[in-house]
């Protein structure tokens, strides 16, 4: 009896480790290298090149304190941080399953986008990233000189990936439109065609002095009021459009560019470098007031032309306080 206890003790614990055996040997099967996805260093990354089948690419480079997209245009920071922070946290969740595997080889072969990752021209790493599993929670992924795919997922993160690797160059673009330090700020000149009276040039000559000038040569009816001048500067600390609008027709632009601006904001850094924003109000489109009524305009964003050269749409809420007036700056003579 005591022997048969033992035996039957011995055959349990070899079973054990035959378990952990066949589980190690089929893991270490899969070479490391052919699913070790993430990049550990992604401050050392320099350069980012995707390309999908259709041969739509977008080439992303680091330059000191900011990136760009094929050498033109600044990158949005969130997301080329977005894209980074993916690179690094990324994990296999599983292997392909056998039910799986024909159509995720062939979806990588045929849809998918060739991530290739640099640091100073060496290349780090190729990705091919597929699409979604069919639960949506993770995404085909396979390393260049692999024939394995893998379900890829980030830990705590509940989707699918692909769509953090696109390819448009214009949604790489940043929104940016001013960014500046308070004390890098030299002059702000606003033109209300409407009410010209209300136009005025603010210059800063440091030290916390201020002059604000009006269109017809005036003196403002009051006492400067440097505190709202100030808080006024600051808000051009991080200023974005809402979105890029080249693609609109020409005819809307030479429409535009044929009547009378809504404003016209000119910022001057203390380089001597001015950025210029020329805003026109939107027609309503079958907008409707709280009341029902036909709305003429649009209350809630305007055209845009940043520099003569980018055509973009403007939010009110975001700029209505920039477009201010010469008397939001006077304390009223008592």
């Amino acid at each position: 009896m005591k022997k048969n206890r033992i035996l039957i003790g011995l055959i349990i614990v070899l079973g054990i480790v035959t378990i952990i055996l066949v589980s190690r040997n089929n893991n270490s099967s899969i070479k490391r290298e052919l699913r070790d996805f993430a990049v550990e260093d992604t401050a050392s990354v320099d350069r980012i090149f995707m390309v999908r089948k259709d041969n739509q690419q977008v080439t992303l480079t680091r330059m000191n304190d900011h990136w760009m997209v094929n050498d033109k245009y600044v990158v949005r920071t969130d997301a080329i941080d977005n894209l980074l922070k993916t690179l690094n946290r990324i994990r296999v969740k599983s292997p392909v399953s056998t039910s799986m595997l024909d159509n995720a080889v062939r979806m990588l072969a045929t849809r998918n986008t060739k991530v290739e990752v640099y640091h100073k021209r060496k290349l780090l790493k190729t990705i091919y990233v597929g699409g979604p599993t069919q639960d949506q929670m993770g995404t085909f992924m396979m390393l260049e000189g692999s024939s394995v795919p893998f379900v890829i997922h980030i830990p705590g993160f509940a989707g699918y990936l692909s769509t953090r690797f696109f390819v448009d160059e214009i949604g790489w673009k940043s929104t940016e439109l001013f960014k500046y330090n308070f004390n890098d700020i030299k002059a702000i000149s606003v033109i209300n065609e409407d009410n010209p009276k209300a136009s005025f040039h603010l210059a800063s000559s440091g030290n916390n002095q201020y002059s604000l000038t009006l269109p017809d040569g005036a003196s403002i009816p009051g006492t400067l009021d440097t505190v709202g001048v100030r808080f006024y500067i600051s808000q051009f600390e991080k200023v974005n459009f809402e979105f890029f609008a080249d693609s609109t027709p020409q005819r809307i632009k030479d429409s535009l560019l044929g009547t009378k601006p809504y404003r016209i904001l000119t910022l001057e850094d203390n380089s001597g470098k001015a950025r210029k924003l020329i805003a026109w109000k939107r027609t309503a489109n079958g907008k409707v007031d709280n009341e029902g009524n036909p709305m003429i305009w649009d209350d809630e964003r305007l055209w845009a032309l940043i520099d003569d050269k980018s055509w973009v749409v403007i939010q009110f809420y975001v700029f209505n306080s920039l477009f201010a007036n010469s008397n939001n700056f006077v304390i009223p003579a008592k």
